[in-house]
């Protein structure tokens, strides 16, 4: 499964497990999570009907107490999937292409969200 596949990669990037260390969840985070953390989700799963590519949009929900904390993670993780192109555990790659950002702040939890978008585009 794809998302696998991502979540994996992303835990490999030194810069980004320095920032959370595995706290990178699919779904949602856990209930007493430690920030920061990212969450993640498959917005769309789109594909071809006539071609073997898919193009799912994931958003990556980076969390914190601290507004510069969210922006970094948000930025390590652009950094590590923007125009990525190679092989991503068993599936190919050929291209991952950023899809935009907001900024929220959550008054109820105090907590900085940057939410980041991806499409990746990869063989099926």
């Amino acid at each position: 499964m794809f998302s696998n596949e991502l979540r994996a990669y992303l835990l490999s990037v030194p810069e980004i497990t320095a920032l959370i260390g595995n706290r990178l969840y699919p779904g949602w985070f856990p209930e007493n999570v430690v920030y920061p953390a990212v969450a993640y989700l498959a917005a769309s799963d789109v594909s071809h009907h006539d071609l073997a590519v898919a193009y799912p949009r994931y958003q990556f929900s980076c969390m914190s107490p601290r507004y510069l904390e969210a922006k970094t993670v948000a930025a390590e993780i652009r950094n590590a999937l923007q125009r990525f192109k190679g092989n991503m555990g068993g599936t190919r790659v050929i291209q991952g292409v950023w899809d935009g950002a907001r900024e929220i702040y959550e008054p109820d939890t105090k907590l900085y969200h940057i939410a980041t978008d991806f499409k990746m585009i990869y063989r099926e």
